[in-house]
C-alpha cells in the first residue's frame, strides 16, 4: 500500500533520479577535467617562447589588443583598450583577460593544426583514471539512492497495507455491532459506523494503479454501506423487528463481500492483473440499497 496513485510515473521518477544524477556527475566531472586540461594546454602552448609571437600577432589581428606605443612593457607586451585596459605583458594579459586569451590561443592552436586539448590527451592516463573514479563514485551513489528509495517505498507499502487491513476489520466489527443494535432499536447510534466507513473510504482512495485497480478501489469506497443510518420506517409505517433483521442481514452480506473485495485490492499489481485477466476477480459490489 506504500505505492501512490499513478505508480508507473512514480517508479519512472524513482529510477530517473539516479540516472540523472549519474549523467550529471559524469558530465560535470568530465567537463571540469576537460576544461582544466584545455586551459593548461593554452597556458603551456601559447605562452611558450616559440609561440609568444604567434599569440601576440593573433591577438592584434583579432582586435582584442593593440600594439603599445614605443617599447613600453617589453617586446611581447600588449595594450588592452578601454578604461580598465593598459599595457600588460602577455602573462598578465592571459591571467587578467582569460576569455580573450583563450579565444586567441584557440585560434593559434587551430592554425597550427593542434585542436585545443589534444596535447592534454597524450599520455593522459591520469585524466582517464580520474574520470573512471568519477564514474565509479557516481554509479555507487546512484545504486545507493536506488536502494534507499526502494526500501522507503517498500516500508510505505507495508504500512499502508497494514492500515487498510486494520480499517477493513474495524469497519466490519463496528458495522456488525451497529447492525445488532439496529435490530433491537431502529434509533441505534450510527456515529461510530460512519466514522469507520469514512476511515476505510479514505484509505481505499489511496490504492495505487494500474488504473483499473484504482478505479475498482474508488468504486468500492463510494459503495460502502452505512453512509446513512438504516431506516426505522418505510412508506409511512414503522419497520418491525423481523423487517429490521432482514435489513441488517442484507447489509452484513454486503459488508462481508466488500471486505473480501478490499483484500483482493491488496495484492501486488501483477497478481491483481493476473486474477483479473483470468476472470477470477469479482466486480465491486454496489452495496445494495443500503449504500
Amino acid at each position: 500500500m506504500g505505492e501512490r496513485r499513478g505508480s508507473g510515473s512514480g517508479w519512472r521518477a524513482v529510477l530517473g533520479i539516479p540516472v540523472l544524477a549519474l549523467l550529471l556527475l559524469a558530465a560535470t566531472g568530465g567537463a571540469a577535467v576537460a576544461d582544466t586540461g584545455r586551459s593548461d594546454v593554452r597556458l603551456v602552448y601559447c605562452l611558450a617562447d616559440e609561440h609568444r609571437g604567434e599569440l601576440r600577432d593573433a591577438a592584434l589581428r583579432l582586435g582584442v589588443v593593440r600594439r603599445p606605443a614605443g617599447t613600453g612593457g617589453g617586446v611581447d607586451a600588449v595594450e588592452v583598450p578601454g578604461r580598465e585596459g593598459g599595457v600588460l605583458p602577455l602573462e598578465e594579459w592571459a591571467q587578467a583577460h582569460r576569455g580573450d586569451f583563450e579565444r586567441v590561443c584557440d585560434a593559434v592552436l587551430a592554425a597550427a593544426g593542434d585542436p585545443p586539448g589534444a596535447s592534454a590527451d597524450k599520455g593522459g592516463s591520469g585524466q582517464g583514471g580520474f574520470l573512471d573514479a568519477v564514474y565509479l563514485l557516481a554509479a555507487g551513489a546512484a545504486l545507493t539512492l536506488v536502494g534507499q528509495t526502494t526500501e522507503r517505498i517498500s516500508a510505505e507499502r507495508r504500512t499502508r497495507s497494514r492500515q487498510l487491513v486494520a480499517a477493513v476489520r474495524e469497519f466490519r466489527r463496528i458495522a456488525w455491532l451497529y447492525l445488532a443494535a439496529y435490530e433491537q432499536d431502529p434509533d441505534a447510534d450510527h456515529a461510530e459506523a460512519l466514522r469507520a466507513r469514512e476511515a476505510l473510504s479514505g484509505l481505499l482512495a489511496l490504492v495505487p494503479g494500474p488504473a483499473p485497480r484504482s478505479e475498482a478501489a474508488r468504486r468500492l469506497a463510494d459503495s460502502l454501506p452505512l453512509a446513512e443510518p438504516l431506516p426505522g420506517s418505510r412508506d409511512g409505517r414503522f419497520l418491525g423487528p423481523h423487517e429490521r433483521k432482514s435489513e441488517a442481514s442484507a447489509v452484513r452480506t454486503t459488508v462481508d463481500r466488500q471486505a473480501r473485495d478490499a483484500g483482493e485490492l491488496l495484492r501486488p499489481a501483477p497478481l491483481w492483473w493476473l486474477r483479473r485477466l483470468r476472470g477470477n476477480g469479482r466486480p465491486t459490489s454496489t452495496g445494495g440499497p443500503h449504500a
